[in-house]
């Protein structure tokens, strides 16, 4: 292992009513190499929930998807007082070891150019 390989922990969640709408929602930065992203994401597969979600009030199930890649599905039951009934809802979220392989900062902003009004351009000003 190259001693300037860095190893991130990446969380997907679902948010649209297709599987189109991913979005990255966590980026953990992991020290130790390869092994130690890998116990660090399942740690996450276990413990994470998207806002508004409670781990103590969803049912989970882990996928392992391939070594390094895992699909989590919560599922949680309410009984609301104004209801005759309970109901189920469940949401979905990925989890991923991946090496950085490349990268390049985003060059800085810079202000835009002041540009002449409307009046001044019609009279030759601030061409």
């Amino acid at each position: 292992m190259a001693s300037d390989e860095q190893w991130y922990v990446l969380v997907e969640a679902n948010y649209g009513f297709t599987d189109t709408q991913w979005k990255l929602e966590e980026k953990c930065h992991v020290v130790g190499g390869r092994s130690a992203a890998l116990s660090r994401a399942e740690e996450i597969c276990r413990t994470w929930c998207p806002f508004g979600w409670k781990p103590e009030e969803c049912g989970r199930t882990v996928f392992e998807v391939s070594e390094t890649s895992w699909l989590v599905e919560l599922v949680e039951e309410r009984w609301p007082e104004s209801d005759d009934h309970a109901y189920t809802r469940g949401e979905h979220f990925r989890v991923t070891v991946a090496r950085v392989v490349h990268a390049k900062e985003a060059p800085p902003a810079h202000p835009p150019e002041k540009k002449a009004g409307a009046i001044r351009r019609a009279f030759g000003g601030g061409r």
